[in-house]
């Protein structure tokens, strides 16, 4: 155990940091003193005022890429009515081009609501407001709606936005999902981190009925310039005199720098940071326990610029440990070892952390460099390779692995999880967000499930766009003063109802692929292609050689589109129609359904997913705390750990491997795990990888030209930047061979490791 600091430490830390902030205040004072203006630059910017109508509003980031959006669209609508200047175009806009282009757009994008349709039209409004410096005219807007209620809706058939139902989640569906997480999917991620950072999102969603924004980054990073490039620049421009012969001094652009301005950087993303976040150890007020508790705080909902309203939420141990938010947070952070405390690099210590002296609150400060760092992170697939080698000397910490878990990153997970556990419908962050407002609705008051959702109360958001369509009251039996069945209507009030975990997201047969006829769109496209062709393997220097790429690129995209649609299809029909097919072989024997075994080829989350699926019911409270310290033990170490291939795959091969060979007598002793002499089909850097399962570091591919592509892909372009390269086969490790550059480390992986590589 670290010695303690001596109080003259503390003294002298305490100075230092308090003329640090006082230097940084007079720096931020004097800059401030800088940017004043004098009287003869205001008398230039109330001229300058004067020559400008209309000022941009304060858009939010998601507005300006709408606008940017529906730009696009009126580009495109202005090439096909033959329109040569979008600009122009808009000047010389009125309600029946307007109407035109509302029309454009129904016909020519796959609308299917009018709420879409008229969201469309009030971004052209604003693009329309932007570009001549007045609003839209209230009698045409008027005459523009009713074109758009009465004709276009019904020419082209659009229906009420949000008829199609709105899902609401329960703990049940959460259950499932944090089960399926870590007990039985086969994905792949770039590090196994985001195994543990999934439940997190979905406990923190769940619990706090938080936008997915609040949690990952959800900010896109496209359109923003663009807007600046052709909306603000033109109202700048506009605040430059035009009527002098002079070139405009520093003066004149004064109005056109503050138009041009842009927010100073916040320096932390939009996302869940540690400094949001706050571990406590409290003393109970009714047992007396020292507990440790948790606070968030959620400033980044939807509206903050203009309205903030920033909401803490209170986390406290929980009963079953599956749905521990705290223990998953803790081991993220010792995993990061963010803590300040220098004790706290292990669970254990954390967990079983007490009170000194006369408080009743102590809390658990992180290090000041981690503050504004994303808890929630994604990993470039590069860094992860780099960082597994230990050949490549990590000189600093690469930022990148810093950022944010992105949106459509954790769209994807859920919703793929959520189909293989056998939903019938996916998942997604907002049927969390509902089933929070309906959980809240009743057990808190009106006022505290406002301010848990972020609402307005005046506009009753939840009864208008959140509230269950599914009535869960019993009012049959209520009527007929019988006794309700709650816990029934609880369960069908929630999705999951027709959840089959024999479905999954892949389940088409192979017999519906091979009867599957050919897209007739994608055979034109590949006649095409093979004409142009001629017959030739290499198209590079030919005259098509752009047109061929071109078509390569929409024959995949068109592939991978028919691909999701066939597996959509198929699992409508699936679950539309089993139902039926149960009923018709009722008298015939049932086929039992064995649910999967537990087969993981990580040992740590072998042994996470038996506490967390399988912890008993009657634990004494000492109990309940071990079993949580082993749980966040095992996720720490689980969160340096990584697969590179579907444990289905490798089991598939290692039964192909095994039925394949001669078995060895009983008496013979064991095969070398390692040995120095390789399979060339086996990847000479992946094999010394101690953070790979045993399966996969003596993975086999399928042939050596598959083993070429990965190692091409994976290492060579790290091992190609490196002065020093040394090989981590385990027999290589002891003896520190290191290799100048990559051709000869190649070459010793030949001459040694008998596994010849691509030179």
């Amino acid at each position: 155990m670290p010695a303690r600091r001596p109080l003259a430490d503390r003294n002298a830390d305490f100075v230092r940091q308090f003329t640090a902030k006082q230097r940084e205040a007079h720096d931020d004072r004097i800059a401030k003193q800088a940017k004043a203006l004098t009287a003869d630059q205001h008398a230039a910017l109330r001229k300058q005022l004067e020559l400008v109508q209309f000022l941009p509003p304060a858009y939010a980031d998601a507005t300006k890429i709408n606008i940017v959006g529906i730009l696009r669209k009126w580009k495109s609508y202005c090439t096909f009515s033959g329109f040569e200047n979008w600009r122009d175009a808009v000047k010389d806009a009125n309600r029946a081009t307007a109407m035109s282009f509302l029309h454009y757009l129904c016909q020519t994008y796959r609308i299917t609501s009018w709420g879409t349709s008229w969201q469309y039209f009030r971004q052209y409004k604003q693009l329309y407001a932007n570009v001549m410096g007045r609003y839209m005219d209230t009698n045409d807007s008027k005459e523009i709606k009713k074109w758009h209620d009465v004709i276009l809706v019904a020419m082209y058939g659009l229906r009420a936005p949000c008829i199609l139902g709105k899902d609401v989640a329960n703990v049940d569906t959460l259950l499932v999902l944090v089960t399926f997480n870590i007990r039985y999917d086969t994905g792949i991620f770039p590090w196994e981190r985001h195994r543990i950072q999934l439940p997190g999102c979905y406990l923190g969603l769940a619990f706090t009925g938080a936008r997915p924004a609040e949690f990952v980054d959800g900010e896109t990073k496209t359109g923003k310039d663009e807007y600046t490039k052709e909306i603000l620049s033109q109202i700048a421009a506009t605040s430059i005199p035009s009527d002098e012969d002079e070139a405009p001094d520093e003066d004149s652009r004064l109005l056109e720098k503050m138009i041009l301005q842009e927010l100073g950087d916040r320096g932390r993303p939009k996302a869940l940071c540690y400094e949001d976040i706050l571990l406590m150890i409290v003393c109970h007020p009714e047992t007396g326990e020292d507990m440790l508790v948790m606070y968030i705080r959620l400033a980044h909902h939807k509206g903050m610029d203009n309205k903030p309203k920033p909401t803490i939420f209170y986390f406290t141990p929980t009963k079953r440990l599956i749905f521990c938010f705290i223990s998953i947070i803790v081991s993220l952070a010792v995993h990061d070892r963010a803590f300040a405390v220098s004790k706290f690099t292990n669970v254990r210590t954390i967990f079983q952390a007490k009170n000194r002296g006369p408080v009743k609150c102590t809390a658990l400060r992180w290090k000041e460099e981690w503050l504004k760092r994303p808890i929630f992170r994604q990993r470039d697939k590069s860094i992860a390779e780099e960082e597994s080698d230990e050949s490549i000397a990590e000189e600093e910490p690469d930022e990148r692995e810093y950022e944010p878990l992105p949106y459509h990153r954790l769209l994807y997970d859920m919703e793929r999880q959520s189909l293989d556990a056998g939903e019938e419908n996916k998942v997604e962050p907002k049927a969390w967000r509902r089933g929070a407002a309906n959980a809240a609705n009743g057990d808190a008051s009106d006022a505290v499930r406002d301010q848990m959702m972020r609402h307005d109360p005046k506009w009753a958001t939840f009864n208008s766009a959140y509230i269950n369509e599914k009535v869960g009251f019993h009012l049959q039996n209520a009527f007929l003063d019988e006794p309700t069945e709650d816990s029934l209507l609880a369960m069908l009030s929630h999705i999951g109802l027709m959840r089959d975990p024999r479905a999954s997201k892949e389940m088409v047969p192979d017999e519906v692929w091979e009867l599957m006829p050919p897209d007739p769109e994608i055979e034109a496209l590949k006649e095409e292609r093979a004409r142009l062709k001629g017959g030739r393997y290499r198209i590079k220097g030919s005259e098509n050689e752009a047109r061929i790429r071109e078509l390569t690129k929409l024959i995949a995209t068109k592939e991978q589109q028919r691909k999701k649609a066939v597996q959509r299809g198929y699992r409508k029909h699936y679950f539309h129609n089993r139902p039926t097919w149960d009923m018709e072989a009722d008298g015939e024997e049932e086929e039992e359904y064995v649910e999967p075994a537990i087969d993981l080829q990580i040992p740590e989350r072998a042994q996470l997913a038996k506490i967390l699926c399988n912890q008993p019911d009657n634990l004494s409270p000492a109990e309940v705390l071990e079993l949580r310290i082993q749980a966040a033990e095992l996720m720490v170490i689980l969160c340096g750990k990584r697969e590179t291939a579907r444990p289905d795959r490798i089991r598939r091969r290692a039964q192909a491997q095994v039925q394949a060979n001669v078995t060895l007598k009983e008496e013979s002793p064991g095969p070398d795990p390692f040995p120095l002499l390789m399979d060339r089909k086996q990847c000479p850097r992946c094999i010394g990888d101690e953070k790979l399962s045993h399966e996969e570091r003596t993975f086999k591919y399928c042939r050596p030209a598959v083993m070429y592509d990965h190692f091409d892909r994976k290492h060579a372009r790290q091992l190609g930047g490196v002065k020093q390269i040394s090989c981590n086969h385990p027999k290589c490790k002891e003896e520190a061979l290191e290799f100048r550059h990559l051709n000869h480390f190649k070459n010793h992986v030949e001459s040694v490791h008998g596994v010849k590589l691509r030179a």
